[in-house]
């Protein structure tokens, strides 16, 4: 009796995940992932399925608080919230853009960075949840997902934040047939997108230098007239000092004296579109300048003639040689230049290590001192700060 021939194994059953990704890799779409605390199965899952070369330009984990210093450049006040989240995607997505090098035209570029707090051999006091957040060249999405409490092992919060992840890169490039997520009654998920206005994309894409957040919202090239003043900050939140200062910085120069946010830091990366919207939305009551303009000479070029007014921090950093490459032939050269644009400084005091510190406390280099100007403490003085304000848990 002749043997029966062997039966071929069957099928695999279908994998809605590996199906998902294979999609991801067909799209045009490219990203660098940077995923701490949690959900770095994703990356596991995106690299096993064939394609991944097509979409995934790097991936990070830096799961050490050391490790997530380093991938930042600043330590963030938490490790697990909004903030830390969105300043990795935007570090994501600038290490994007260097590593698809000068062929964009290949497709988008996506950043996405994700911190998370699960579950851990130390039952935690806080909540378990996971913030996620997604930058292109035009739009942020930010994503918080609350998860039930004592509810999955580590294993399967693991996997759905990984799950979700994917799921979120999925629908970035423009997969529209993705598998549910497994969310129990008691869990939590909420997205928010903001797509940045043309102006606002050209100034932090560095096509254009400025635009000007109006007291309607609108966004315009041009102010509503010359400013004499420029309040300069990154209003974290802006708080009455702000108001205060811009206040006294007009009766002294006699002209108004209107705010600027710098979308780009000179020694943090760049905000992202969320936070931009949030900070900008409160400035009703005088125009707002959006700006590439990281240093006090750039935006002297950009605003010749004009008085920066600042606190004696920041002024103290405008005569720091670390900020000039630790040269202070660099430094004088540019407050030179300063100097030569028609710019100069109003300087507020502030208190610093429990004691007051103002112009005359700081060592001016020689030649620059007609370059600042103190304003007088009896005309302003405010002793809180945004830092204080943020640690107190009171900011807006």
């Amino acid at each position: 009796m002749n043997p029966s021939p062997p039966q071929a194994p069957p099928d695999p059953p279908p994998d809605p995940l590996a199906e998902l990704i294979s999609a991801i890799h067909a799209s045009p779409t490219r990203a660098a992932l940077a995923i701490t605390g949690g959900g770095s199965g994703a990356l596991a899952r995106l690299l096993a399925v064939p394609g991944a070369s097509a979409t995934v330009l790097e991936g990070q984990v830096p799961y050490a608080a050391s490790a997530l210093l380093a991938y930042l450049g600043w330590k963030p006040d938490h490790f697990c919230d909004d903030t830390t989240a969105l300043a990795m995607a935007v570090v994501a997505f600038q290490r994007a853009t260097c590593l698809a090098g000068v062929a964009t035209d290949d497709g988008p570029l996506l950043g996405l960075g994700a911190t998370a707090a699960l579950v851990s051999e130390q039952p935690k006091r806080g909540d378990h949840r996971a913030w996620i957040a997604l930058q292109t060249d035009s739009s942020t999405t930010l994503v918080r997902l609350d998860l039930e409490k004592n509810a999955r092992t580590r294993a399967a919060e693991e996997d759905l934040v990984a799950s979700l992840l994917i799921d979120l890169v999925a629908e970035a490039a423009g997969v529209t047939d993705r598998p549910g997520l497994c969310l129990g009654e008691a869990d939590g998920l909420a997205i928010q997108r903001s797509v940045a206005a043309p102006e606002l994309a050209d100034v932090w894409n560095r096509r254009t230098s400025i635009a000007w957040s109006l007291t309607d919202g609108k966004w315009s090239l041009e102010p509503p007239a010359p400013p004499a003043g420029i309040l300069s900050g990154s209003f974290a939140p802006r708080h009455q000092g702000h108001v205060e200062l811009q206040q006294a910085a007009e009766s002294i120069l006699g002209g108004p004296v209107y705010y600027e946010l710098p979308a780009v830091n000179a020694d943090k990366p760049p905000l992202d579109f969320e936070t931009i919207e949030r900070r900008r939305e409160v400035f009703a009551d005088r125009p707002l300048a959006v700006t590439s303009a990281p240093t006090f000479l750039e935006k002297a070029r950009l605003f010749p003639g004009t008085t920066f007014v600042l606190g004696v921090d920041t002024a103290a950093r405008v005569i720091d040689p670390r900020f000039y490459n630790d040269d202070p032939h660099d430094r004088d050269l540019a407050l030179a230049s300063i100097g030569e644009l028609g710019c100069r400084f109003l300087v507020a005091g502030r208190i610093d290590d429990n004691s007051f510190q103002d112009l005359a406390s700081l060592d001016l280099p020689d030649g620059c001192g007609q370059l600042f100007e103190a304003i007088p403490v009896d005309v302003f003085r405010c002793d809180v700060s945004s830092s204080d304000i943020r640690n107190s848990g009171s900011a807006e």
